[in-house]
């Protein structure tokens, strides 16, 4: 570790002694070396970086022992620490709490094209009408939310009303639990949102960074637009950076792959080549919920066991 004492005795004592600072020696080592850092020599006897200096150590002081978490974070920069190379130059980066409880949309528009709605916040595995035909596909989400389907997502075909939405949105809810970043988005307001950036390039790209590092994404009625090279252009993006990337996700269609390679052309090519090595693919069926009577409902509902 660079010896401090050429910098440290350059500072005026009565500088030190008025900044109640006769313990920064200390405190400025014991940072460099719990971040491994050795200073260049000109930096270590330039007493103009005695200051940024200790700034960087009480930051690092501040993250490592007594780190309330991303929530409560007191910090002077919520969410980042100081870092600082052996030149001395200074710089804030996401701290580990900060990584560990990021939302990635952040931004008041990507929360608003990617939050979970309201009307799905009560859909878990718990009120899921398991039953005999959606019983793999079922076991294999409750799997997935785990984190355990070895980086693998899920792709759920059948028509409207059997219950894709509901078990998509239980298994990201249940994703949520282990601390890991989800996402919601309907695919008919994702391409809507990038319309909307279609004049900020800049503004797009951090949309689509943000959809190709949150942890698991979920992509609700998947093939409902779909008709136009550039809504084609946009999935192909997205999916093809997940795909690089190893993320899964979760995927709700009333198409099936064959159906949605058809209506497209190369992008919906390599859009279900992508899906087809990344994604478990379950047919759910059945009569839709959404227009029958409580009755029927009750009736049709077979426990799993």
């Amino acid at each position: 570790m660079t010896d401090l004492t050429a910098l440290l005795t350059k500072v005026p004592s009565d500088v030190k002694e008025q900044a109640f600072l006769a313990d920064d020696e200390a405190r400025i080592a014991a940072a460099l070396a719990r971040e491994h850092i050795t200073l260049d020599k000109a930096v270590a006897q330039n007493e103009n970086y005695f200051f940024r200096l200790l700034e960087f150590a009480r930051s690092n002081e501040h993250c490592t022992f007594h780190c309330p978490g991303r929530a409560a974070c007191n910090h002077v920069v919520k969410g980042y620490t100081a870092k600082v190379d052996a030149h001395g130059y200074v710089s804030y980066a996401p701290c580990q709490a900060g990584k560990a409880y990021e939302d990635v949309f952040s931004s008041a528009e990507l929360k608003e094209a990617a939050r979970i709605p309201a009307l799905y916040r009560a859909m878990t595995f718990a009120n899921y009408d398991g039953n005999e035909m959606n019983r793999d596909a079922l076991a294999y989400g409750k799997t997935l939310s785990m984190g355990k389907s070895g980086g693998r997502g899920l792709f759920l075909i059948g028509p409207t009303g059997v219950g894709k939405t509901h078990l998509a949105v239980a298994i990201l809810q249940a994703w949520l639990q282990n601390n890991r970043s989800g996402a919601f988005c309907t695919v008919p307001l994702l391409m809507e949102r990038l319309r909307e950036c279609v004049h900020s390039h800049e503004r797009k790209s951090r949309y689509l960074e943000s959809l190709s590092k949150v942890d698991l994404l979920v992509l609700d009625d998947f093939g409902a637009e779909h008709d136009t090279d550039w809504v084609r252009e946009q999935l192909l993006l997205i999916i093809d950076a997940r795909y690089a990337e190893g993320k899964p996700m979760v995927i709700t269609s009333n198409l099936t792959m064959e159906e949605f390679e058809a209506e497209g052309g190369i992008a919906s090519q390599r859009i279900c080549s992508r899906l087809a090595g990344s994604c478990e693919v379950f047919l759910l069926d059945g009569e839709d919920r959404r227009t029958m009577s409580p009755c029927q409902e009750s009736c049709s509902m077979a426990p799993l066991c």
